[in-house]
């Protein structure tokens, strides 16, 4: 049984030495998707610009209602919430 084992590893290492025959023509042939984003070369728009005023009221007046802290769900299914005895 040792000796097949042995037989057959040095089989399949021989088999992946042998030279693989890759038409590397017919790979540099693929077209590449456009799917995979902007070419390298090409330049970044411009920087989102948004007005600060207008953000830094609406957060204030978020904040002015709710407060900063907001309650937990303490109804979650985690390791340390407490089990129940039984």
């Amino acid at each position: 049984m040792r000796s097949t084992i042995i037989i057959a590893s040095a089989l399949s290492g021989l088999a992946a030495a042998l030279p693989q025959m890759i038409n590397v023509e017919a790979a540099l042939a693929v077209p590449i998707p456009t799917v995979l984003g902007p070419k390298v070369e090409d330049k970044p728009g411009l920087p989102v610009s948004y007005n600060q005023a207008a953000a830094t009221e609406s957060v204030a007046a978020d904040v002015s209602e709710t407060g900063t802290t907001h309650k937990r769900d303490v109804n979650v299914n985690d390791s340390c919430a407490l089990q129940p005895g039984g």
